[in-house]
């Protein structure tokens, strides 16, 4: 059987979990792959024991053993974990955060000279194989590492390749995205509630609907406009409805947001440095 490739997944959360679902079992030209979890809560740590197929080591260990360190704690965390495992990494590994705001040079200077880093930026449908994650590779970085690593995470979600300067537009747009729809279905149900419909139903119809939409928008992704229009009548119930959006100028309260996303990224990058 061909080397296993060996994958340290540090911090054990939310996102590493659902990557680390992604991870086990996985194939890559042949190799299968190995996962150790680095996880410093004592609870979730031995939960992760209970998993087959998954090591619980220390950071150490996990590291110097490792091709692939996936670095999946809190991003004002990031640094300081990379003073502490810097080294332990192998000369050949791949280091890849999904940390918000921490550029490409503040981890470079916290890990020896030539170390390849990778920054990524899942968001949570990648825990059901339906997300989006954003890749920005460093300057050290092979094309083969680079598909390495997008091997690894293409079962999950659709990995997207772009220079550093639009991770913070892609973070705002698809990493935190998902929020922003929770947060539409939230008013929704609750408007729903106020119309007199019980909140089981409520919940349902807006869900569905969502999933229902989702699909259309799949089929043509450039042609939200269209399908907007394709379903507003003029003078018709919709129209009302799209009308209330464009007189509370819903297009700038989303453009605001996704900005005020972006310069929270910009603070966390001058945080870290």
């Amino acid at each position: 059987m061909s080397e296993p490739i060996r994958i340290a997944m540090v911090g054990g959360g939310v996102m590493g979990g659902a990557l680390v679902d992604g991870f086990l079992g996985a194939v890559v030209d042949g190799r299968p792959t190995r996962v150790s979890v680095v996880e410093a809560d004592p609870v979730r740590a031995d939960a992760w024991r209970q998993r087959e197929g998954i090591e619980v080591a220390r950071l150490e260990q996990a590291v110097a053993e490792a091709a692939v360190v996936v670095l999946a704690v809190k991003p004002h965390q990031i640094i300081e974990v990379l003073g502490e495992m810097a080294s332990s990494l192998a000369s050949d590994a791949i280091v890849v955060s999904i940390a918000a705001g921490i550029t490409l040079d503040a981890m470079q200077a916290a890990v020896p000279t030539g170390t390849s880093i990778i920054r990524t930026m899942p968001n949570t449908p990648t825990k059901v194989g339906k997300g989006v994650i954003g890749l920005v590779a460093g300057g050290n970085c092979s094309r083969e590492q680079v598909a390495l690593v997008s091997s690894l995470l293409q079962p999950m979600a659709l990995v997207v390749e772009v220079p550093e300067e639009q991770i913070d537009a892609l973070t705002a747009t698809s990493g935190s995205g998902p929020a922003y729809v929770f947060y539409l279905a939230e008013a929704m149900r609750r408007g729903a509630e106020e119309l007199g419909l019980p909140s089981s139903i409520a919940a349902t119809l807006v869900a569905k609907t969502f999933v229902g939409a989702a699909e259309l928008l799949t089929g043509d992704p450039a042609d939200a406009e269209g399908l907007r229009a394709s379903v507003t009548s003029k003078g018709g119930t919709t129209a009302a409805a799209i009308a209330v959006f464009e007189e509370e100028d819903m297009r700038g309260i989303v453009a605001r947001a996704m900005n005020a996303n972006v310069q929270r990224s910009i603070e966390m990058a001058d945080e870290s440095g």
